[in-house]
């Protein structure tokens, strides 16, 4: 049986504000985790094949894991959430995916979570017609991104995209690891209101306008001709 230990205990006091009730209501797999600009896709092998996020109501309690399991409890302020203490088992990686699983666990536990403990996390959720994205970001600026539907490893694959320039001023381009055809793409503000929706072909490499928007933070929601779904952020000057 694991073991758990407490790794940091925050003592404070406060009192809490209404969260979105979509936080407690979904189930969320983990997409991608953003460190320093770095995309850091989950594994999913036999041993660790999808990754989740629970947000607990009635007892402000925050659980996820890669193959050790993560706990703590959470304090909430509007759009944001500060973990008053976390809790880990220390069981490890094990078998034939070990290497692959234990550097995740670390990127995403011990960097992403465990590392910004002292700071709260905001969350953003964005709604769409067909699944919703749920989006964390640190104080340090990296990011946790997840979704309510779950995704085969090839559907993570597929949604391996890039956007440049970021920052953009009046124009965002998209790249794509593999072949796709007809995408769909959705502006998000950061208060989750969907700004526009359009259709590009990457072969032609067609420009998105962003010269309308405000300078700020925007969520990018990319959809392929198969139905997966990613959201990049980016920031326009």
């Amino acid at each position: 049986m694991k073991t758990f230990i407490t790794i940091f205990i925050l003592a404070l006091s406060t009192t809490a504000f209404a969260q979105d009730p979509q936080l407690f209501e979904n189930e969320w797999y983990l997409q991608n985790v953003i460190i320093d600009g770095q995309d850091n896709f989950p594994p999913s092998n036999d041993d660790v094949p999808f990754i989740t996020i629970a947000f607990i109501q009635n007892n402000s309690f925050i659980s996820t894991y890669v193959c050790d399991a993560l706990e703590g409890t959470v304090i909430y302020t509007n759009s944001e959430f500060l973990v008053n203490g976390w809790s880990m088992t220390l069981g490890g990686c094990f078998g034939p995916f070990a290497q692959e699983n234990t550097l995740f666990q670390g990127i995403y536990l011990d960097t992403f979570f465990v590392g910004n403990v002292d700071d709260p996390f905001n969350y953003n959720i964005i709604d769409e017609s067909n699944s919703k994205t749920l989006v964390i970001t640190s104080s340090s600026g990296d990011e946790a991104i997840y979704s309510n539907q779950l995704l085969s490893r090839n559907n993570f694959e597929i949604s391996k995209f890039s956007i440049h320039p970021n920052p953009a001023k009046n124009e965002l381009f998209i790249a794509a690891q593999n072949t796709t055809e007809n995408l769909k793409i959705k502006i998000f503000n950061i208060e989750g209101k969907l700004l526009s929706t359009q259709s590009i072909t990457l072969q032609d490499q067609k420009a998105i306008d962003v010269s309308q928007l405000l300078s700020g933070i925007y969520f990018l929601n990319i959809e392929d001709e198969n139905g997966n779904t990613t959201t990049k952020k980016f920031i326009k000057q």
